[in-house]
């Protein structure tokens, strides 16, 4: 991979708008004919990306009209609520039948701006339909409604910054006949907290005016920037001779585009701090639960949007240098137990299997950079893995420690497997649900592992599954240091949760009683079944959590006496299992049974690690 380009050091005054007009690009250098092509393909994409985000608008806007019918049912005429009601889920379902229709006809770039116009027309509907109901359902004594209907109304245009912004015409359209209407409306009633609440209505429609224009720009000239080079890709299979130019030209737009991001930081976060500080006002004034709760919506919204920035802004960080790797000596098993706790039960909530197998090993790596990689991979893999599972793995190859991702999703074709390191490309998501991001995780896979200097691969069979690898240096494990620190005491405190530890050797007993000790739990020890109903009902209460050796004397299993505690207390208590031997039945009956299992030796930051994720897992 080459070098990054250096950085270019930006003035403090630089804004979005200076750099979009005073810093070129590739796509200044086209030719007009590419020019006008490339104005019509970017226009398209954009219009693409509104129709996809349709279907998550269609839902937020069903759940939006069915608040305010129950909000306002019984405080306007029943006729007027039914009529309001039926007008805008019948709007509702011809912007669905507009989607059905945009997806038949499939328009290219010269008639998709006709289809913007139909999305506009029907924005302007939807904005009239959810203004009026301030004034078909205003009332004056009741100001609880009054601050429910903003709060829908606010979060409305909150979620439409992000999935329409990208169409400036129809988010302008949208917002403006929903907000003004409003304000005019407050403007109207003239008292000083109506008058208050429309200066406020029209300060956020302002941010909010800010950032659906940022975005919309932040998203042109990604788009820009991508097609324009794609066309300098073009014309180098057809110019041979102007090879050097158009790299020089490639490399030019990466800068503009950093610079760009690195710019729009600040412009982009200061709306959505204002959006926050309105939505607190706001909340401030609701003082009943179910209002309280609308109300959070709008910041939910805010730190919706923020999500999408950051994942733009760390690009922007990577491309420009200001990412610097920190080499040391990494501990694979502490991190795969970090990545363990985080993924573990996200991929129980989705119905998945998630899997580590790893050796105890330490590489040389950059350890944020390093899990960051790993993060991005393993998300990848649970969120287009519909059944299944994911596997993370470690195998040496080639004198070094090799990472590997394994899903059993929907695989990639072969013809897709240079674009999915691309930017904003989702080959699963044609919907463009935002849940899903950008599309920009693997691309900053891409360029953390160029930064690090590990290699990324990736192999995939279509209906089967696909796997990442990444190759990463061997390293040293540090010395053991003979005590911990204050801090790490801190952090190991159980707060007197009791464990019960089944074990048939007294010193690895009173090993285990002393260290859970020192990390402020209450350990019951027992040698077998019966001290361990003994223990237990001496204690009169059941543990917090068990941690039992697999064989035990006179044939007895730990898993039996496990069992037989949960019987007596008819709980599901959580369960450490420990082993000398992690045969594939030994793992296998673990999994099947809920326990975690741990391979004699065991480390304590590992045990402690374990036992904090067990009781966490057991509290949720």
């Amino acid at each position: 991979m080459s070098a990054l380009p250096p950085p270019v050091v930006l003035a403090e005054d630089t804004t979005i708008e200076s750099l979009t007009r005073e810093r070129g690009d590739a796509a200044a250098r086209l030719a007009p004919a590419e020019q006008a092509e490339l104005d019509r393909e970017v226009v398209a994409t954009q219009i693409q990306m509104l129709y996809a985000n349709l279907g998550t608008a269609f839902g937020g806007q069903i759940l939006g009209t069915l608040l305010v019918a129950w909000t306002v049912y019984d405080a306007a005429p029943l006729w007027t609520v039914a009529l309001w009601f039926v007008a805008s889920i019948a709007n509702q379902l011809s912007r669905l039948t507009l989607l059905r229709s945009y997806r038949r006809t499939a328009p290219d770039a010269a008639s998709a701006p006709r289809w913007g116009s139909y999305w506009l027309a029907g924005a302007a509907i939807s904005g009239v339909l959810w203004s009026s109901t301030l004034w078909l359902f205003f009332t004056p004594e009741a100001p609880e409604q009054q601050i429910v209907l903003i709060s829908l109304l606010v979060s409305v245009c909150g979620v439409a910054a992000a999935l329409t912004s990208m169409h400036l015409p129809s988010y302008y359209t949208f917002l403006g006949t929903t907000l003004l209407p409003v304000i005019a409306r407050y403007i109207w009633e003239g008292s000083r907290h109506d008058l208050l609440v429309a200066f406020i209505l029209s300060v956020l429609m302002i941010a909010l005016w800010r950032v659906g224009r940022n975005f919309n720009a932040l998203i042109e000239r990604a788009l820009r920037s991508r097609y324009a080079n794609e066309v300098l890709s073009r014309r180098l299979e057809t110019q041979n001779v102007e090879l050097s130019e158009a790299r020089d030209r490639a490399d030019q737009a990466s800068r503009a585009k950093s610079q760009f991001f690195a710019a729009a930081s600040h412009d982009l976060r200061q709306p959505l701090h204002a959006m926050g500080l309105f939505a607190a006002a706001l909340s401030a004034k609701a003082h009943e639960p179910e209002v309280a709760n609308l109300v959070t919506s709008i910041s939910s919204s805010v730190e919706a949007l923020e999500g999408l920035f950051n994942e733009l802004l760390d690009i922007s960080k990577i491309d420009a240098g200001k990412v610097k790797p920190e080499v040391t000596d990494v501990s694979v098993s502490a991190l795969f137990d970090r990545l363990r706790m985080d993924f573990e039960p996200e991929a129980f909530e989705r119905g998945l299997s998630f899997r580590i197998r790893s050796r105890a090993a330490w590489v040389r790596s950059d350890p944020v950079l390093l899990e960051r990689i790993l993060r991005n991979l393993i998300s990848n893999a649970m969120r287009y893995t519909p059944a299944g599972g994911v596997l993370v793995s470690t195998r040496m190859h080639g004198g070094r420690l090799r990472f590997e991702v394994w899903d059993t999703g929907m695989g990639i074709a072969q013809e897709d497997r240079n674009r999915i390191f691309e930017e904003f490309v989702q080959l699963a998501n044609a919907e463009r649900d935002r849940r899903k991001g950008l599309g920009l995780g693997l691309s900053i896979v891409q360029r953390l592992s160029g930064l690090l200097a590990h290699p990324v691969n990736m192999a995939s069979r279509p209906g089967r599954g696909t796997v990442f690898r990444i190759d990463v240096p061997m390293g040293r494990a540090p010395v053991v240091r003979a005590t911990a620190t204050r801090s790490e005491r801190a952090q190991a405190d159980l707060g007197d949760r009791c464990i019960l530890v089944i074990d048939d050797e007294a010193s690895i007993v009173d090993g285990m009683a002393a260290l859970l000790g020192s990390w402020g739990a209450h350990p019951l020890i027992a040698g077998g079944m019966a001290q361990a109903m003994q223990a237990v009902e001496e204690h009169g209460a059941p543990p917090d959590l068990i941690i039992a050796d697999y064989q035990l004397r006179d044939g007895e299993v730990g898993p039996e006496v496990v069992a037989a505690v949960r019987r007596h207390f008819d709980r599901d208590i959580p369960a450490i299992l420990v082993t000398g031997s992690a045969t594939p039945e030994r793992l296998e009956e673990a999994k099947d049974l809920g326990h975690h299992l741990l391979l004699k030796p065991v480390m304590p930051a590992k045990l402690r690690t374990l036992i904090q994720f067990k009781l966490k897992e057991q509290a949720a």
